[in-house]
């Protein structure tokens, strides 16, 4: 068996087709055929159904399909990783990231510091939502920003603690709850909620949002896809939003973010292998991205 095999296998189901495969492999129709039935050969059982000029998956190639993506995805994952280091292997920093508002005016903000202090570190986001633990596990990101609950789970991965978390409640500009200081779980009864749908949200929201559906019901809390979703419904004043406090997006206008008195949720930071020896790297990254969250937080203080 060898990854030639593998690849052949993946186009032609990605494409139901010998013949596409071929082309883009830059391969005869007749190599991709021959390299598949070696492989089925090699491992003694049918993993392709041929009839009548269409190809499906039997039973066993369905489960053979899944373990063949993964182990090309991964190799191919490592090659560009070891090309993209090889002329400079301790400049390149892959942190993982969950695109929340409270990233997109952060990260930025880290740039800058980086820049400005004259750092030669190469940086590179790669989106990770709901797969932090995979992506950390498969060397696929050096670094992860995220809630440590959902990297608490396995010893190998340490966590370096940032921000300090909190539930808040998004509340429209002018409504009743916009003018506390504290919200309590019994003052969101009979009001309209909206909650981040489970498959966009993150361990420790659901956590939270499964507590609160457990105390108020469903009758007034309906789900969004995304935090965009949340902030137009919650600005067009047709309910209250909840969210941890490190996903919140403290510059939009028309909405004020107010705690819920509820105990501290995990905190949100940077989480890495232990593996991970780079000392000099990590404390650039740490510090600088602290700053950067230090920064954002006080000019937002007041808002």
């Amino acid at each position: 068996m060898n990854f030639t095999q593998l690849r052949c296998f993946i186009k032609a189901i990605d494409n139901s087709s010998f013949t596409i495969a071929a082309e883009q492999l830059n391969f005869s129709q007749s190599a991709v055929s021959k390299n598949i039935k070696d492989l089925e050969n090699t491992i003694g059982v049918t993993l392709i159904n041929r009839a009548h000029h269409r190809i499906s998956l039997t039973n066993a190639g369905k489960y053979f399909y899944r373990v063949a993506r993964n182990v090309v995805d991964d190799m191919d994952y490592t090659v560009a990783y070891l090309q993209s280091k090889k002329n400079d292997p301790e400049t390149l920093v892959r942190i993982g990231v969950c695109d929340t508002p409270f990233e997109q005016k952060i990260l930025p903000i880290f740039l800058r510091k980086l820049r400005e202090s004259e750092s030669n570190l190469n940086i590179q986001f790669v989106f990770v939502l709901n797969n932090s633990i995979g992506e950390l596990l498969n060397h696929h990101v050096d670094l992860c920003a995220i809630a440590r609950e959902d990297v608490d789970i396995i010893e190998d991965i340490n966590f370096e603690p940032m921000v300090r978390g909190k539930i808040v409640i998004a509340c429209p500009q002018g409504s009743k709850l916009a003018e506390k200081a504290e919200i309590n779980i019994s003052d969101l009864v009979d009001q309209d909620l909206f909650l981040l749908d489970p498959n966009s949200s993150l361990n420790v929201q659901l956590n939270f949002q499964t507590a609160l559906i457990n105390k108020l019901g469903m009758d007034h809390i309906k789900f969004v896809q995304d935090f965009l979703a949340m902030d137009i419904y919650v600005r067009g004043g047709w309910g209250y939003g909840v969210l941890p406090n490190f996903i919140a997006d403290y510059q939009t206008e028309g909405i004020k973010y107010i705690p819920i008195n509820y105990h501290e949720i995990s905190p949100y930071g940077i989480a890495y292998m232990e593996s991970f020896t780079n000392d000099s790297v990590l404390e650039k990254v740490v510090g600088t991205l602290k700053s950067a969250i230090n920064e954002y937080l006080f000019e937002n203080k007041n808002k």
